[in-house]
């Protein structure tokens, strides 16, 4: 066998996982939100044709073999293309190779075909489904072409040291946020309403207090991305620390870093929803990310003795001393 047909030929079974993953995946999402199918029976009225979105079985089985023919021709292009590149076949390239193949062809066929954009499923669902796609695709070929593969995660992670404690800084503002949102609800609301209700907004595009449903399911999904959101956000800030002990002034971008994610946060708070923030103070959102960044600087701040030095001798030239 070539080295070309054997890449074609992984590029194509890494796509069926990632479509399969992506059907598995949607049929959860669509179970949270109560309304099985909706997802495959509105791209399949979508895109092969008209009616009122009701699950009509041949539309669905049509649209299916499609979604695993489209999948396959990604992850050929994927496999052509990491080889051609020789990019590094790991989870960060798996994830934004998704996002963006995914994510551009989902709505541009939809533009195309002129449907509803608007009324496809939340753009925060499209956006996990093809990054686990892309990470499905990337991870099999990182497995078929000998390199450290599940066996040499670990092993990988021990060796990164920014990753690392990024990923240790974000777990700890997570959990900083999650108790303090969970004290605040016990106190003003009820427990646990606050990711009721933003998973409500991103999963089911509530739009009053009313359709807040506290269920496992929604508040896991909702906790889930928090999470996640967290985490990039840790490696970030590990990142900029690392490259604060070489360059210390840098320090400042630090500070406006954390400026700019209150920012962020907020007004993707209001975006999503306006009614939320009448329900959850602003000031509440605030506090809580100030304790998150505090934990998170401290952890970081622990664990980075170089800075810690860099920046004394600094404030030494400073005072005279």
């Amino acid at each position: 066998m070539s080295a070309l047909t054997k890449t074609v030929r992984d590029g194509m079974i890494g796509g069926l996982l990632a479509a399969t993953a992506l059907i598995l995946f949607f049929l959860f999402y669509d179970l949270i939100r109560a309304d099985a199918l909706a997802t495959p029976s509105f791209l399949a009225h979508a895109l092969l044709g008209r009616g009122d979105g009701v699950p009509d079985s041949g539309l669905i089985g049509a649209y299916t073999i499609i979604h695993f023919l489209v999948f396959a021709g990604f992850g050929v292009v994927a496999a052509l293309m990491f080889e051609v590149a020789e990019l590094p076949k790991n989870v960060f390239f798996g994830a934004v190779y998704g996002l963006f193949v995914g994510t551009l062809a989902f709505y541009s066929a939809l533009i195309i075909t002129g449907s509803d954009v608007l009324a496809a499923p939340a753009w925060g669902a499209i956006f996990f489904g093809n990054a686990l796609a892309g990470i499905i695709i990337v991870t099999y070929l990182q497995w078929r072409s000998g390199e450290a593969g599940v066996a040499g995660i670990w092993n990988q992670f021990l060796a990164q040291k920014t990753v690392r404690e990024g990923i240790i800084a974000g777990l700890i503002g997570a959990v900083v946020v999650a108790v303090w949102f969970l004290i605040v609800d016990m106190v003003t609301v009820q427990p646990l309403f606050t990711p009721a209700a933003l998973g409500a907004v991103i999963f089911k595009g509530a739009i009053s207090m009313d359709q807040v449903v506290i269920e496992p399911g929604i508040i896991v999904s909702y906790s889930l991305m928090h999470f996640a959101g967290f985490i990039i956000f840790g490696v970030i800030l590990s990142a900029l620390v690392t490259q604060a002990e070489r360059f210390p002034p840098l320090v400042f971008a630090l500070v406006i870093l954390f400026v700019v994610f209150e920012v962020f946060f907020i007004a993707m708070v209001a975006m999503l929803g306006a009614w939320v923030l009448e329900q959850i103070a602003w000031w509440s959102v605030l506090m809580g990310n100030l304790l998150a960044a505090i934990a998170m600087s401290w952890y970081l701040w622990r664990v980075h003795p170089k800075l810690r030095a860099e920046l004394a001798s600094g404030s030494a030239l400073w005072t005279g001393d």
